[in-house]
């Protein structure tokens, strides 16, 4: 009981600070947000670079909502598009328990076909701000060929938009999630679960995911 109780403790105040962490996201300043993309400059060369695993990690985590997206725009089925993440979280039966899935690769992205996106149109959040993120709410730049290139306060502004919805859309699927988690329990049909907002996935091991 003791065990439990502090579980559900911990549950909560994770809750409270992710709950915290989206009100203040909801208030984050897209203005003032634009102003330091534009100081810092960027424009896309269209190079497909970060589309392409010889140039670094081109791993794109994706939402549940987008996957489905893509799913009806595109015609394809869930499985075809995105894998569970890696994951090193195992339950005493020995199943892999992740909290994200990520798009499909062979070395590049399965959606790069002559250097183009397939999917451009509705291509993750990730893809659409990249190389910007948000950290703790903090404006946060990866490397990239684009960064330091002038930029008209008109895509700014565009970016800056999308980096909130993108910050704000992963706190809640972070409270989503935890609100459904149960912990690295067996269980499932499968020996590999993603957790995520809609709850948890079983499904049979893919020899192919971490390529």
């Amino acid at each position: 009981m003791i065990k439990a109780t502090s579980h559900t403790t911990m549950k909560q105040n994770e809750l409270s600070r992710l709950e915290k962490t989206l009100r203040e996201a909801i208030l984050i300043d897209e203005n003032k947000l634009a102003d330091e993309i534009k100081y810092i400059g960027f424009k896309c060369r269209r190079c497909s670079r970060c589309c392409r695993e010889e140039f670094g990690d081109n791993t794109v985590a994706i939402f549940p909502f987008e996957i489905k997206k893509i799913c009806r725009i595109h015609g394809l089925k869930w499985r075809e598009i995105v894998l569970p993440a890696p994951s090193q979280d195992v339950d005493p039966e020995g199943n892999i328990h992740t909290f994200e899935w990520v798009l499909r690769k062979k070395e590049d992205c399965i959606f790069l076909e002559n250097g183009l996106c397939k999917i451009y149109g509705c291509r993750p959040y990730i893809c659409r701000t990249y190389p910007f993120y948000l950290l703790d709410g903090k404006l946060m730049v990866s490397e990239c060929g684009g960064i330091g290139c002038p930029i008209s306060s008109k895509d700014s502004i565009k970016i800056a938009l999308l980096l909130k919805e993108r910050y704000i859309a992963e706190i809640k699927e972070s409270i989503s999630l935890l609100g459904k988690f149960r912990g690295f329990k067996p269980g499932g049909k499968g020996n590999v679960c993603v957790h995520d907002s809609e709850g948890e996935h079983w499904m049979a091991n893919d020899a192919d995911r971490n390529r």
